[in-house]
């Protein structure tokens, strides 16, 4: 078998091969970055184990950045135990949405729209247009009002131009787009 590919090495090997896969799992999670429990776990064909899914939750519970690569990187998709943990980062419910539901996230929706920024990534991303929900709160930001006006309605947007004016270097940008 090529080991290469899972970047391990034969001595690695020899410290697992003997152990049962729960014991192989512990180690893995005890011992290695995460970069090398997927390989680990690859190689032997771990990554939907029932435990591996609890030890890790155990290991990173504190950490939702940690577990939304665990999602994505070993366990290769959803992982709704962990849904409640990655809803505490607009990062990580983001990504999340993007690179393993690939799609909306309709639970995290309403944690996504208190913040301009990551609504704009939300709407540019995964709705893939205007987002009207949320359109009062990115208005009230003049940056992404203008980003958002430009990139996702590629149109002057009436209703956030009075926001716009706010920012005089935004207002500029606008009008220079929107040739007005």
């Amino acid at each position: 078998m090529n080991l290469s590919k899972y970047r391990l090495n034969e001595k690695l090997l020899t410290i697992f091969d003997h152990l049962t896969d729960e014991q192989k799992i512990e180690k893995a999670i005890q011992k290695y970055p995460v970069k090398d429990v997927k390989n680990i776990f690859t190689y032997y064909e771990l990554e939907q184990h029932t435990y591996a899914k609890k030890l890790l939750l155990k290991k990173y519970r504190n950490s939702p950045h940690d577990l939304y690569y665990c999602a994505r990187e070993v366990i290769c998709g959803r992982w709704p135990e962990v849904e409640p943990i990655i809803m505490t980062s607009l990062e990580c419910i983001y990504r999340y949405s993007r690179y393993i539901i690939r799609g909306r996230w309709l639970e995290a929706e309403p944690i996504i729209m208190t913040n301009a920024e990551y609504i704009y990534y939300y709407s540019r991303d995964i709705i893939k247009g205007r987002w009207p929900e949320a359109e009062p709160i990115i208005m009230a930001s003049p940056r992404y009002a203008y980003i958002y006006a430009y990139l996702i309605i590629k149109g002057r947007w009436l209703e956030a131009e009075p926001t716009i004016m706010n920012d005089s270097y935004f207002w500029q940008l606008y009008k220079s787009h929107f040739k007005f």
